[in-house]
């Protein structure tokens, strides 16, 4: 049974035909192909996503393999983008990847980011998270924005295609400090478990989800923070920062 036929007795169930038509639409990127990357591209084409865009530079070691769930033994010392794209076309055929094996910079970073309609910050650094803010908002592109570290890890989303009608915030208005106090919260640092990973990388795919239904609540102008040893889920309402340097009038 290959997925089209899948998505009629239980994607349908749940999803009308619109936001399955919408999703089959979108053009989604997904920056980061590692623990969050791993769960949200594999999540979103068993919803049916068919156009994706993956960008990442690194390659599969060891020590991905106890939460990185796309990768096995078979794939260490390969391209992370390009076994990504293998693996998740073995679940869907029909789903149209474009595989970049390369970092998320200021030099690509605008043509990656044009060429999508939402945004997946799936990295494990605050340096590309700030570059990712930026330049989806010059852009006018959504971006849904995680960060995972040991039992605990947050999602928040930013509508930036809505900016015209109304003030939205942005990462750095979320996390307003200097580079070197924020590169923590990109969790890289931080031994992780794939329990957490799992959980905060489908809450970034059905925010996508909300975002594209306006069914029920959703992240923008909050912040989900999730601890997983306490079972604690804590929105945390976000404020336009007036001095942000990125989304407030100079």
């Amino acid at each position: 049974m290959n997925l089209s036929q899948n998505e009629k007795d239980y994607n349908r169930l749940l999803l009308d035909d619109d936001a399955l038509d919408l999703l089959k639409e979108l053009r989604l990127l997904v920056v980061g192909l590692g623990g969050l990357g791993s769960f949200v591209t594999t999540e979103l084409v068993r919803l049916g996503a068919k156009n994706l865009i993956l960008v990442d530079n690194d390659r599969v070691s060891f020590s991905n393999l106890n939460r990185q769930i796309l990768y096995d033994r078979s794939d260490v010392g390969k391209s992370k983008a390009l076994v990504a794209s293998k693996k998740l076309k073995k679940i869907d055929p029909s789903v149209n990847i474009e595989a970049f094996d390369a970092g998320f910079t200021a030099a690509n970073g605008s043509y990656l980011v044009e060429k999508a309609d939402i945004v997946i910050d799936c990295t494990d650094n605050f340096e590309t998270k700030r570059l990712l803010n930026r330049i989806c908002y010059v852009k006018g592109r959504g971006l849904i924005s995680a960060g995972v570290g040991s039992w605990e890890g947050w999602v928040a989303s930013f509508p930036f295609f809505r900016k015209e009608e109304k003030e939205i915030p942005c990462l750095e208005c979320l996390f307003p400090g200097d580079l070197e106090t924020l590169k923590e919260l990109g969790g890289g640092n931080l031994p992780t478990v794939v329990t957490t990973v799992a959980v905060v990388a489908s809450v970034q795919v059905q925010e996508v989800i909300n975002l594209i239904t306006q069914n029920g609540e959703n992240l923008e102008g909050k912040t989900l923070i999730v601890d997983l040893k306490t079972y604690q889920w804590v929105p945390v309402k976000l404020s336009k920062n007036p001095q942000c340097p990125v989304c407030s009038p100079s």
